[in-house]
């Protein structure tokens, strides 16, 4: 597993590298067309960009490789959960292409969610090469996850802890090596080709008064209403273009970007995931009223982006959202209190963290996140109670984070799944015990009802000397056969049924729940490949040997 890990943190952080090269190569187009080749525009000549861009990626996602449209997170999470980790390879093709001409062209969206599904596929495609158990197989799909987001945002920590919080959801030590393992190499991959520099330049921002707590605590659960009104409008939208009677699903992330371009016109500070303008909101660079509407625009840009069909992640509008929210918050404290606050930057700051937190239930990533991005320890505190403050506000308003709204819209629940993936991939072997009893097939009847009498198991099994398993019998017959003194003598064949369910040990708990359940008896016998009797199963020792895989998620 250790070498497989670093396998996938090889290979994804080389995509990683090759994802962000096309990326800017596709920027550089898209400035060009839109600031030279048709300069006599005006400032309607960006609108072009974006939307030739969705021309590329709408088509190419909607034909080929339907789970690389939107941010891709939902879909490797499913994959997880339901297809035991199996994603299919052009996913990654499609998925790299798609979303950075998206991105590329101006589409409000981060390349963060992409690169998950990326590398994803990536831990997927090499899980499926080798022989190992499902639950293998899942940490190195969740190890391509955090080997993306350790690259692309040069955040090893918040790789980890995203893949195991959001694509996992479960902590275990061997998961946690091999997902440290492969956000290590994808980190060192990534750092080889495009330096080891944060992608934000932050200043010290720290703790100026003990009375500031009461305003991150508003700050966050102010963040917590707005990311959970971005997630209803982003899914409102979507079920608007949705029902669009004449355009073709092709189309439709084109007719997004027009809008997008549109708001481009305005101002090109919203296209893309923004990290650059995030920068300037964390500096103090923007004044309140430019922060608000950036706001409104970056909402209503990225809705319009994702809504419609097209390809990438709400990792950077998230954070975007979050930094012009705070940023806006921390002036207006600066212009009431000036002496007690800290700068309007360290309000950004956490407001990055509060909203992301809020809006994918991740509040443990998005603290490790927003730390790795600023490399400061000093504004910990307020960043931890700000998330843990939006998280709650945003459940009381919503139940379910960006990704599981999705999940739910396309009938899958994560909790029916795993019980149906446990009691399919756990062996019926996890489930055999040994109190039972049994007899060989010579024996009278009166000396069976013997065995039956010194035991309250239900019914006895019948062998040969060989443990070839014969049948059974009850013990209601024993009882009446020895009532009758003459049939105490006679062989305990006579009382035999052959017609009783049995099983094997490589068949699985749903195997062995069913064949019990469509039976009269309370045990079941457990035969080998020759019929000889191995053990026995009842309700009970699957129950349990179910709750022991559920717990442990470790079966194969």
């Amino acid at each position: 597993m250790a070498g497989l890990a670093i396998l996938v943190g090889l290979v994804t952080g080389l995509g990683a590298v090759a994802f962000q090269n096309l990326i800017e190569l596709l920027t550089s187009a898209a400035d060009w067309l839109g600031n030279d080749a048709l300069a006599g525009w005006g400032r309607w000549g960006v609108v072009v960009a974006p939307v030739l861009g969705a021309l590329v990626a709408g088509p190419l996602v909607y034909r080929y490789a339907l789970e690389a449209k939107g941010h891709g997170v939902p879909e490797v999470i499913a994959a997880v959960a339901t297809e035991n980790g199996r994603i299919r390879p052009r996913v990654a093709a499609v998925k790299t292409v798609a979303s950075a001409f998206t991105i590329g062209s101006g589409g409000s969206a981060g390349r963060e969610g992409p690169i998950v599904q990326i590398g994803a596929t990536l831990g997927s495609v090499i899980a499926f090469r080798f022989p190992i158990v499902h639950r293998n197989r899942h940490m190195l799909v969740a190890a391509g996850a955090a080997a993306g987001i350790a690259a692309v945002f040069n955040a090893p920590l918040a790789g980890v802890f995203f893949s195991l919080e959001v694509i996992l959801r479960s902590w275990s030590n061997r998961g946690f090596s091999t997902v440290v393992i492969a956000a290590v190499v994808s980190s060192a991959v990534w750092r080889m080709f495009e330096g080891g520099r944060s992608a934000l330049s932050v200043p010290a921002y720290g703790l100026e008064h003990v009375v500031e707590l009461l305003f991150y605590l508003v700050l966050g659960a102010i963040c917590g209403v707005l990311a959970a009104g971005f997630v209803k409008f982003l899914y409102w939208a979507e079920d608007r273009f949705d029902e669009l009677p004449v355009l073709p699903a092709e189309l439709r992330p084109a007719l997004g970007a027009l809008g997008v371009g549109l708001i481009g016109a305005w101002s090109t500070k919203v296209f893309r995931g923004g990290l650059e303008v995030i920068n300037e909101a964390v500096l103090g660079e923007l004044a309140m009223r430019t922060m608000l509407a950036l706001l409104l625009a970056k909402i209503v840009a990225t809705t319009l982006t994702l809504g419609s069909g097209g390809s990438g992640g709400i990792f950077s509008p998230s954070l975007f959202m979050g930094a012009m929210a705070g940023g806006s918050f921390g002036e207006l404290l600066e212009r009431w209190l000036p002496s007690a606050t800290a700068p309007p930057g360290a309000y950004a700051v956490v407001g990055m963290a509060a909203v992301f937190g809020a809006a994918a239930q991740a509040p443990i990533s998005a603290i490790v996140i927003v730390f790795e991005l600023t490399n400061d320890l000093r504004i910990i505190v307020p960043l931890m109670l700000a998330c843990v403050v939006s998280v709650f506000v945003y459940t009381s308003l919503t139940p379910d984070s960006i990704y599981m709204v999705k999940l739910r819209r396309k009938g899958i629940s994560l909790e029916q799944d795993k019980v149906r993936q446990v009691l399919e991939g756990v062996p019926l072997r996890s489930a055999v015990e040994a109190n039972y009893a049994e007899v060989r097939d010579n024996a009278t009847i009166a000396a069976t009802h013997e065995v039956a009498s010194a035991t309250e198991r239900d019914p006895i099994f019948v062998i040969t000397a060989d443990r070839v398993l014969r049948g059974v019998v009850r013990s209601s017959a024993l009882v009446e056969a020895v009532r009758r003194d003459r049939a105490r003598d006679r062989p305990v064949l006579s009382l035999l049924e052959v017609d009783m369910p049995v099983g094997e040990p490589a068949d699985s708990l749903e195997d062995g729940f069913r064949k019990l359940a469509m039976s009269d008896f309370e045990l079941m016998g457990v035969v080998d490949g020759d019929h000889r009797l191995a053990g026995v199963v009842s309700f009970e020792t699957i129950t349990t040997a179910y709750n022991q895989a559920f717990n442990s998620q470790d079966y194969d």
